[in-house]
């Protein structure tokens, strides 16, 4: 049972701090489409705290001792690897800060260069995923400047918007910056709140953060409670039951057992995981990444730092993902990924493709007029980049795309098959009788990122895209391999003689982008 959002009894006072309590009836909700449909709020530069002195302490002498004696008294994980994700509590300290800082005692000494946190918006309904526009995020132990350059790429994704008043009064976020400020010391974070723990909506929100982190050197946190409100014997056999389901690294059986444990009808049982959404966004994004194991470091609930009030409880669980590889993934890996992640095309779909790029060609220097066409393959259906590139025997004949993919995957191709063939100012308009002779290929590509060292582009597997000022250029990852380059020898041609800029322009501040492209052809599947 997918829920949309995900409300909870209302806890006796005792409990509010040692739970997540989401304090807004269905029928008054506000939503993140109801705020972008408002008159839009200046953003706010810095996030100020909004449970410091409830959830944790505000003094930060005192946030630091707590922290720090916490983090001290944790035991060291049985297992060894890079760490990619955690799951990690965000009650009040008092209650879950033991069990928090089994996940974050593995960060000490690590360095981190963004975190994302994931976790439910207790106040406010979200429709995908909220982010948070502010600069920074306060906490008594300083400021945590965002990532915007990630926050930007992300609110341009499927399912993924702005929405600071999600982010204004929500604790989930908040309660984890002091255990990171303590451990990792700098770093930038990224907040992603949901209410929508749907099968559907968690794929696509794992989709977007597996596609946008890859490359980076980034850590995913789940923040996420676990039963809320049974008595501390129900609690704790719910509680192993979840985490024994997330032992299992498969978000599917996280979600059924969920399913299962509702359908139980517990008493006081309000929900197995606040954060289940959230928790199995990450697991998926994680594996996406490269994490291939699970630990669980520790778990708790109320009933252990408050005794007497053991007939309603909250659980704590901390959770590691690890993978073998580091952040940026080895080269198996990660084309693995691309096939999940970019839908990679299978052959039936190619020929499709070049079926409608050679008819379009045939009718377009004919006729003057493109051919209507229809879709009905999601697959080729979706917004993607692409690349038309026309040869005559060896010599090159046209080639234009689009990097971005603003239309369907099948009208981009017919439109840019348009352009290759009469609007590449090299060479002149393709002629009717020529089109016989003509080899056709495409390139679909995935999505572009920034990077940040020249030494994470691989010649021949990616594509670059090179831009200061107004200057620009693009190579295909193909044409690496079919000019035998290395990749400073790729990157020197490509400021020299497609951007026109000075050949060590990438050495000297030049943007820098890169892609993975899928690329077929007649040569390959026949015309």
């Amino acid at each position: 049972m997918s829920r949309l959002w995900h409300r909870v009894p209302r806890a006796p006072a005792s409990l509010v701090a040692a739970a997540s309590v989401l304090v807004l009836a269905a029928g008054c909700a506000r939503t993140a489409r109801d705020t972008a449909s408002a008159a839009a709020p200046k953003p706010a530069s810095v996030r100020h705290p909004a449970v410091a002195g409830q959830f944790y302490p505000d003094d930060p002498a005192q946030l630091t001792q707590m922290v720090d004696r916490w983090l001290h008294a944790a035991t060291a994980p049985t297992k060894a690897g890079h760490v990619v994700a955690l799951v990690v509590p965000h009650a009040g300290y008092e209650y879950c800060g033991k069990v928090a800082a089994q996940a974050y005692r593995l960060l000490k000494g690590q360095t981190v260069s963004t975190v994302v946190i994931v976790g439910p918006s207790h106040h406010v309904r979200c429709d995908g995923a909220a982010l948070c526009s502010a600069q920074a995020w306060e906490t008594p132990l300083g400021t945590v400047p965002a990532d915007t350059e990630l926050i930007a790429a992300l609110s341009k994704r499927e399912g993924f918007a702005i929405s600071d008043s999600a982010h204004e009064p929500e604790h989930c976020i908040e309660v984890q910056l002091p255990f990171l400020q303590r451990t990792l010391g700098q770093f930038k974070l990224v907040g992603v709140l949901m209410t929508d723990f749907s099968r559907e909506n968690c794929a696509r929100v794992a989709k977007g953060l597996g596609q946008s982190l890859r490359g980076r050197n980034a850590l995913l946190i789940a923040s996420s409670d676990m039963s809320h409100y049974p008595s501390y014997d129900d609690a704790c056999k719910s509680d192993r039951a979840m985490l024994d389901a997330i032992r299992t690294f498969d978000p599917d059986k996280v979600l059924a057992k969920d399913a299962e444990l509702m359908a139980k009808q517990t008493p006081g049982l309000a929900c197995t995981m606040c954060g289940l959404g959230p928790v199995a966004t990450v697991m998926e994004a994680a594996k996406k990444l490269g994490a291939d194991q699970v630990e669980v470091l520790g778990y708790a609930n109320s009933g252990d730092a408050m005794p007497q009030g053991r007939d309603r409880v909250v659980g704590y669980g901390a959770v590691a993902m690890y993978g073998k590889e580091n952040a940026i993934m080895s080269d198996k890996a990660a084309d693995k990924t691309t096939k999940a992640d970019e839908g990679e095309l299978n052959v039936d779909q190619q020929r499709k493709l070049l079926r409608l790029a050679r008819r379009t060609i045939e009718e377009y220097v004919r006729t003057g007029k493109a051919p209507q066409v229809t879709e009905s393959d999601p697959a080729l259906s979706q917004p993607r980049g692409v690349f038309v590139t026309l040869r005559h025997g060896e010599m090159l004949r046209g080639c234009i795309g689009d990097l971005e993919g603003r239309e369907p995957l099948y009208l981009n191709v017919r439109d840019k098959a348009i352009a290759s063939a009469v609007n590449d100012f090299r060479f002149e308009p393709v002629r009717p009788d020529e089109v016989k002779d003509l080899s056709i290929e495409i390139s679909v590509l995935s999505p572009m990122r920034r990077v940040s060292d020249p030494s994470e582009i691989v010649a021949g597997k990616h594509g670059v895209l090179v831009c200061q000022g107004p200057r620009s250029g693009v190579y295909l990852p193909q044409v690496a391999t079919e000019q035998g380059w290395t990749r400073d020898q790729m990157l020197t041609h490509l400021c020299q003689y497609k951007a026109g800029l000075s050949p060590d322009a990438w050495r000297r501040g030049a943007e820098l982008y890169c892609f993975t492209a899928q690329v077929f052809g007649e040569k390959d599947l026949g015309k």
